[in-house]
């Protein structure tokens, strides 16, 4: 078997030169191949990129063959290109070769191609939820796909459709809620000339609560054209809405978006509630009496067709009943700490039974949340990891 001069530096260049058995040749673009990157890297501007490289399944087969015939040590050629490729763009570029560079740099060999793709950008932050009827995510309309309107393909599949009036799912809005995620993420979209964007958050608050405690999330950019965004500058923007804050915003790595998420903290609320009939000291030393306790939640009945239809074990760390300047003895205020992924409304109305104990159980008469605030978040755990990053 003969080999070309890199597969053959790959084998410890113990076969001749020759047509390559392994390769047909194409591995001899390498060179030239990153001389066409550095200049893309160059054009760009990106102080640190990745590479990429895309080889023949063929060629791993016909390389076990050459390492059967061949004596000493090997390595696989897909990893001295790697290391060719890099130390080359480095060198030309003077730009940092890193697993999460800015931009990276895709070298097919089975084409002949290079492709300069822009890597994702991922900001950490934590927002604050001022106005009631946000929802966490975009909930783009399924019937027009966020569109707003009906493609014509569609017309005549809807009963009633007015073809001037949009969509009939949306009145023509393309989605259902304003959102936090487009708050935040359009005007970082807008810096950062990126082509879209997500929120991955720890948790959500319902779509009527507020939030002044300040929710972890990662904002993952896609494909930006410009990275070296002022976040302070940014948290004034998002600032301006007048309905969601951004505070402690931070360039992190793609893997801290799956800290953030799969992350759980314990949650203090601020919850208003309205009874069936007044709620003496009697009934408000029952409802402190709950502290401690832990709560049997079924799945509530309001998120049972997008939930698996469990029962969960949540402890209640801290119950306060207050009564505020102004309120009646149908009202009052409660503050509750409790475990992650405690459903409050329901530990309130208790849900017909579905949650157990509850405040409308206890006092035997009805119960309802009018008003829900999520006041504090333990998450101190992110910022010892955002420490070591």
């Amino acid at each position: 078997m003969y080999l070309c001069k890199i597969c053959n530096l790959a084998n410890g260049s113990r076969f001749g030169e020759g047509e390559c058995g392994i390769c047909g040749g194409s591995a001899l673009k390498a060179d030239a191949m990153a001389e066409t990157g550095a200049q893309m890297l160059k054009a760009d501007g990106a102080k640190s990129f990745s590479i990429s490289t895309v080889i023949d399944k063929e060629w791993l087969a016909r390389e076990e063959k050459a390492w059967d015939n061949g004596l000493g040590q090997a390595e696989s050629i897909k990893n001295l290109l790697n290391r060719r490729i890099s130390s080359a763009l480095r060198k030309a570029t003077g730009a940092e070769y890193c697993a999460e560079g800015e931009c990276k740099v895709v070298f097919d060999f089975t084409k002949g191609t290079v492709d300069l793709q822009k890597s994702d950008m991922f900001i950490f932050g934590r927002y604050r939820k001022r106005a009631a009827g946000l929802s966490q995510s975009r909930w783009k309309c399924p019937k027009c796909d966020g569109r707003g309107y009906m493609p014509p393909a569609h017309h005549d599949r809807i009963v009633g459709h007015d073809r001037g009036k949009g969509c009939p799912g949306c009145e023509g809005k393309g989605k259902f809620y304003e959102s936090v995620e487009e708050r935040i993420g359009e005007p970082v979209k807008k810096a950062a000339g990126a082509r879209d964007y997500v929120m991955h958050a720890s948790g959500r608050e319902d779509v009527d609560a507020t939030n002044s405690a300040g929710r972890p999330f990662v904002l993952e950019v896609s494909a930006p054209a410009i990275r070296t965004l002022d976040l302070v500058m940014l948290a004034g923007e998002i600032k301006k809405s007048g309905e969601v804050e951004a505070v402690d915003l931070r360039f992190v790595p793609r893997s801290f978006a799956e800290v953030v998420t799969e992350s759980h903290f314990d949650k203090t609320y601020e919850a208003e509630v309205e009874f069936e009939r007044d709620a003496g000291e009697a009934d408000a030393a029952k409802i402190r009496a709950l502290e401690g306790a832990m709560l049997l939640q079924q799945t509530p009945t309001r998120v049972a067709h997008r939930r698996a239809d469990l029962v969960r074990h949540r402890k209640i760390k801290h119950l306060e009943f207050i009564r505020r300047e102004g309120q009646d003895a149908k009202h009052a205020t409660l503050i509750i700490k409790a475990e992650a992924g405690t459903y409050i409304k329901e530990l309130i109305s208790g849900d017909s039974g579905r949650t157990s104990p509850s405040v409308a159980g206890i006092l035997g008469m009805g119960a309802k949340c009018t008003k829900l605030e999520v006041t504090m978040i333990d998450d101190g755990y992110l910022d010892f990891c955002l420490e070591r990053i």
